[in-house]
């Protein structure tokens, strides 16, 4: 029973790390040995990039829907702009969080519908030395190697991802990593995940795999 939400925190795992110009890195997302569908990565600039989640075939459709984000430079005098924009479906509800960060400092924030915001959905309760979650699955893709921690702000939590330690296999690398969501909610109400590990697989300095895990339970996003 157990499965169900967890496959539901994979689900919004994927939405949030996530209109893709340039060839896409494509994953299929996996839970166990069942194909829940893709997500695609493109960078499209420097620091910046664009990704889509399709999910198609979760248990009993539960999880099911599509996320595009996108990070992109915006203009503004001296100062060098981003905004994340995020856009969700699924069967569970919508959501649309648009960011605008200055240098890792989060100066504007918009989460719709109006309930879906979170004590953190205000600009002034962010810590700094955030990035948006495109640029964290950028980040993972364009390392070659274990990354270094980093923070992810996704307008409703912040998240500390971190190395753990990592295995040299013949020319492949794993990675371990933590996942702790350090300030707001934890993951999928009334659950609230807040703490899980994270598994990167490079292979010849590219990034193979990554793996969820908590309990007995793995789930994944495999090239």
């Amino acid at each position: 029973m157990f499965a169900r939400p967890l496959m539901l925190f994979f689900v919004f795992l994927s939405f949030a790390l996530g209109p893709v110009a340039a060839a896409a890195d494509t994953f299929r997302a996996m839970l166990g040995g069942r194909v829940l569908g893709t997500l695609e990565y493109r960078e499209t600039g420097r620091d910046t990039g664009a990704l889509r989640t399709t999910l198609n075939n979760t248990p009993l459709g539960v999880g099911d829907g599509v996320f595009d984000g996108q990070t992109r430079r915006e203009p503004a005098d001296g100062k060098a702009l981003l905004r994340y924009r995020g856009d969700s479906t699924s069967s569970r509800k919508s959501r649309q969080i648009s960011v605008l960060l200055d240098r890792g400092r989060v100066i504007e924030v918009e989460v719709n519908p109006a309930g879906e915001r979170t004590a953190l959905s205000v600009a002034t309760s962010v810590p700094e030395g955030v990035i948006d979650p495109v640029t964290a699955f950028g980040r993972m893709i364009s390392a070659r190697d274990c990354p270094a921690a980093f923070a992810i702000y996704d307008g409703r939590r912040v998240i500390q991802v971190r190395p753990r330690g990592a295995v040299v296999e013949g020319a492949q690398k794993r990675c371990s990593m933590s996942y702790d969501v350090i300030a707001g909610p934890g993951h999928l109400s009334p659950f609230r995940f807040s703490a899980l590990k994270l598994e990167l697989l490079y292979r010849a300095g590219t990034l193979a795999m990554i793996e969820v895990r908590t309990g007995p339970f793995t789930l994944s996003l495999q090239r």
